[in-house]
């Protein structure tokens, strides 16, 4: 370790000089990890940031095969948590066939350790290819050391490789190491490395940020392997790449508050309170009513604004910002404090949807004001932000200048894509269903909604065909769900939401789900599940049978949920389930193991907002997307009686509901003050972005 850290200083002092420092960003190794071309290094994927990745790199000692494709997904957890999901596939075609024969799915994390100190490299510990038995071809326990010198960075580790089944192939055997040289101001590197029984070189490109990608980062690289032998000791060498697309999936703070400038700059400085000159300053009665058009032209709805006494109260609900019920809260703190008649000393704002109260939040208007001008003052803000009711109130004390509680809109209809799919089976590589999904709903009274589903099959693959081996998979044409929904309030902390009528496509049902906060700990809750839909066509796709489960999430953070419970799945197993749900921004990444009929499952589920940021406003037919689409997958937990990582569509799957309250009603689980409270860098964003342009000139 002291030799090589003194020849890679010796190495960066001479050309330190002739290169800049190192490129920007991190690349993946074909491995299935962050790290050189073949091996893993300490540095770990930011928190937040995903990697997807496709390359061609194959072990020789795997066999001979004419097509080898690598695909990886990964993600960084935070805390120095990188998880990885890697896909070999192998396989020899003839010309003109298409049979699938082979392919390994196996799974890879990295914990870089929290030691911090001057002098002291990163170091992380991890491992490959952990759970399955059947088929371990990639199997490793690895700890690792990184560090920079000027333009070079090195690592250097020690690997324990299992043999896999077919006795000869072994990975990140013994010390590995490697290092990278960036070529002065291109954003190109040179790479050299040995992973313990092959050498690798090769040359990577690091884009820059690609903002019109979401500030997504390309990163490509082209190797040659050495020193390889197949299964015959044949000499084995060949060239291969690797390119990643690295996407954030969250915006930091300091983005926000850029996009906050850049958004004021096109606009005049926001308008003094007090009058100047000859112009007398707006009466209470013409300050509401301004305040009250320009929330209406933000595309909001069932809008009110009064007062009670020296507090403006404004009501509202936003069918429009779908990512993030955060980005209409945003925009009515700025206009309300804004347009506040004189003397106003507190901003009280309430949500409502389908009607019904979800959150409210209030504020000092003084400060907040002070706060949109200069985001130095968040401090002041924060101390006098406040969630729940203004004690004392009563809606029906406030004197409402504006507005009514009826909704703008008489029809909505949401798009999404539906999409079925199996992967790395024993007789596919791929295999998918892909539907479009059109839900229309209409506002019936207070909290209820009636709603219709109609499903248009896109495209399916082969094996999704009628007779075929997937195909309970293939959606169906029709009308899937006609219901009517009815959310209500069971006091203050539980909110319950029951829905009646034809769901999967000919059976009669009823689904229910109840929220329940926590006294003394608002922000945990228990969640109440059902589903009476049950079906006889076995031809139906699964997660359609009479289901229901009862969890308890606990908040770690406002982030980070920790949910368990037990489930009646719908396979008629019933068993425990455990989930970690981490948030990035408006896109969650869950982790989740569930257990049912001595069958066992883990996986991840991946789901964001398929819809505009800014959707269309509040009018009689209004279009959106899918404010939620999850996208999850799972694999079976093989053991040492059930080796067969085999493919079990219809085996513990948990109630899914048609009509999800938590999504539709309480912004995916994100109203509550803990959350809330961490947002204020987007709150005066939104308002910037969104708002400011719509308040008029003085």
């Amino acid at each position: 370790m002291k030799t090589l850290t003194s020849l890679c200083a010796a190495a960066g002092a001479l050309l330190l000089p002739a290169f800049a420092t190192q490129a920007q960003g991190v690349g993946v190794a074909s491995i299935g990890a962050v790290g050189g071309l073949h091996i893993p290094s300490a540095y770990v994927l930011g928190a937040g940031d995903a990697a997807l990745s496709l390359g061609d790199d194959h072990d020789p000692q795997l066999g001979t095969y004419n097509q080898h494709r690598n695909y990886t997904l990964g993600f960084g957890l935070g805390g120095g948590v990188e998880l990885f999901g890697r896909l070999n596939h192998t396989q020899n075609m003839k010309p003109g066939e298409t049979k699938y024969v082979g392919g390994d799915i196996s799974g890879n994390l990295k914990w870089q350790l929290p030691i911090e100190a001057a002098g002291l490299p990163k170091l992380a510990v991890g491992f490959t290819d952990q759970g399955g038995e059947a088929a371990v071809y990639f199997r490793s326990l690895y700890a690792v050391a990184s560090d920079e010198l000027g333009p070079l960075r090195w690592s250097l580790g020690y690997g324990q490789s299992e043999k896999s089944v077919v006795g000869k192939a072994r990975v990140l055997d013994g010390v590995f190491g490697g290092a990278e040289l960036r070529l002065w101001d291109t954003r190109a590197t040179l790479l050299a490395e040995t992973d313990g029984t092959r050498r690798h070189a090769g040359v990577r490109y690091y884009s820059p940020v690609l903002p019109w990608l979401g500030d997504s980062q390309v990163v490509g690289s082209v190797q040659r392997s050495f020193g390889g032998t197949d299964l015959a000791g044949k000499s084995a060498d060949a060239t291969s790449f690797n390119l990643s697309l690295i996407v954030p999936l969250q915006t930091d703070d300091a983005t926000r508050e850029q996009r906050s400038r850049s958004a004021a700059q096109a606009h005049p400085p926001l308008p003094a309170l007090a009058a100047s000159g000859n112009t007398p300053a707006p009466t209470r009665t013409e300050r509401l009513a301004t305040l009250h058009t320009t929330l209406r032209a933000a595309g909001l709805e069932r809008v009110r604004v009064g007062t009670l006494g020296d507090n403006l109260v404004v009501e509202y609900e936003n069918q429009r910002y779908l990512h993030n019920e955060v980005d209409a809260l945003g925009i009515v703190l700025g206009l309300a404090a804004e347009h506040a008649p004189a003397n106003s000393r507190r901003l009280h704002v309430i949500t409502r949807k389908t009607g019904l109260v979800v959150s409210e939040a209030s504020v000092s208007v003084p400060s907040y004001r002070a706060w949109l001008r200069d985001a130095a003052e968040s401090s002041a803000v924060q101390a006098t932000l406040g969630f729940g009711p203004l004690p004392g109130y009563d809606a029906d004390a406030v004197q409402w200048e504006r507005g009514s509680q009826q909704a703008t809109h008489r029809v909505r209809v949401a798009l999404s894509p539906l999409l079925n799919y199996t992967v790395g089976t024993e007789i596919g590589l791929f295999d998918y269903s892909v539907a479009l999904q059109a839900r229309t709903s209409v506002p019936l009274w207070t909290g209820a909604e009636a709603y219709a589903d109609v499903v248009q099959r896109i495209d399916n693959s082969v094996l999704m065909e009628p007779g075929a081996a997937f195909a309970n998979l293939r959606h169906r044409n029709g009308l899937q769900t006609l219901a009517l929904q009815q959310s209500f309030w069971l006091g203050q902390h539980a909110l319950a939401s029951v829905g009646a009528g034809l769901y999967q496509y000919n059976t009669v049902g009823l689904e229910a789900e109840a929220t329940m906060l926590v006294p003394g700990r608002n922000e945990d809750s228990v969640h109440l599940r059902a589903r009476a839909v049950h079906l006889t066509d076995s031809s139906e796709v699964p997660g359609t049978f009479d289901a229901s489960s009862a969890s308890y999430r606990w908040r770690m953070s406002p982030s980070t949920w920790l949910e368990g419970g037990l489930h009646s799945y719908t396979d008629g197993s019933k068993g425990p389930a455990l989930a970690l749900t981490r948030w990035f921004g408006d896109v969650a990444l869950q982790l989740f193991a569930r257990e049912g009929g001595g069958n066992r499952f883990v996986g991840l589920e991946l789901s964001l907002p398929l819809t505009p940021r800014q959707g269309m406003g509040a009018q009689a037919i209004q279009l959106s997307g899918n404010p939620r689409f999850a996208l999850p997958f799972r694999t079976l937990l093989t053991s040492d009686t059930d080796k067969a990582n085999a493919q079990r569509p219809n085996a513990v799957r948990p109630v899914d509901l048609s009509y999800k309250s938590e999504v539709e009603l309480l912004n995916s689980g994100r109203m509550t003050p803990d959350y809330l409270g961490t947002q204020l860098p987007r709150l005066r964003e939104s308002f910037y972005l969104y708002g400011r342009g719509l308040m008029p000139i003085h």
